[in-house]
């Protein structure tokens, strides 16, 4: 039986983005870390959960419009423990996210949101505690200056291996202090079966380096990668 996705959600977040990206690494998946540029705006957030996938770009010049039935589409469409995932092929302008927005997708049960580009409403953002990872932050308006072209379709995002990462939706998206990983989800189970003993065995070390064994020894001593690496 297919883990849920609730399941893996609750699992990954106890698990650092270090060690996930490490395991994918290994297992022969560079390229899943997106961009170092892409920062939460406040510390402490972790999340977890499927990618609901979003597409925008700058418009050929300022119209002025506000708001956009494809906008309205796409936050009705969000499911409980989703996270957005916004690429807007380079638009350094304008915020297309801000303090609605993140009100809107909270009420209706996103887990955060992962945006290549701006948001604004910074404050209210981090007061509302809506993990909101993203390139800039800034106070310009983005109506009239950038429009949504679509939403749960793939899309790609900047990468900090590779120029970009795919992101299809239901991939698995985790975010913290370190930036941003993204797990297929056909490689869901294996990875999240192995970033488990590596986090298990990341501890261990940690412990034993903290009384004093030499680091040396104890990377010998113990094997983060079982069944990883041969």
């Amino acid at each position: 039986m297919a883990i849920s996705s609730e399941e893996a959600a609750a699992r990954l977040r106890k698990i650092p983005t270090a060690t996930v990206y490490d395991v994918m690494d290994k297992m022969g998946y560079p390229n899943q870390a997106l961009a170092a540029a892409i920062r939460p705006i406040a510390q402490g957030w972790r999340i977890a959960g499927p990618a609901l996938t979003m597409q925008g770009s700058s418009t050929a010049s300022f119209d002025g419009k506000r708001g956009s039935a494809m906008s309205y589409e796409m936050f009705r469409a969000i499911q409980p423990g989703q996270i957005i995932v916004f690429d807007t092929r380079g638009h350094n302008i304008g915020g297309p996210w801000g303090g609605n927005t993140g009100a809107n997708a909270k009420v209706k049960g996103a887990t955060g949101i992962v945006i290549d580009g701006g948001t604004r409403d910074y404050s209210d953002l981090v007061e509302m505690q809506f993990p909101t990872f993203c390139r800039f932050v800034t106070p310009v308006l983005s109506h009239g200056r950038f429009s949504i072209e679509s939403f749960n379709q793939p899309i790609s995002m900047r990468g900090q291996v590779a120029e970009r990462v795919q992101v299809n939706q239901s991939d698995f998206v985790l975010a913290d202090d370190d930036g941003v990983v993204i797990v297929p989800r056909s490689l869901l189970e294996e990875v999240l079966s192995h970033s488990e003993v590596a986090d298990r065995a990341e501890r261990e070390m940690r412990a034993a380096i903290e009384s004093g064994e030499d680091r040396e020894s104890v990377n010998k001593r113990i094997n983060r990668w079982p069944g990883v690496v041969p």
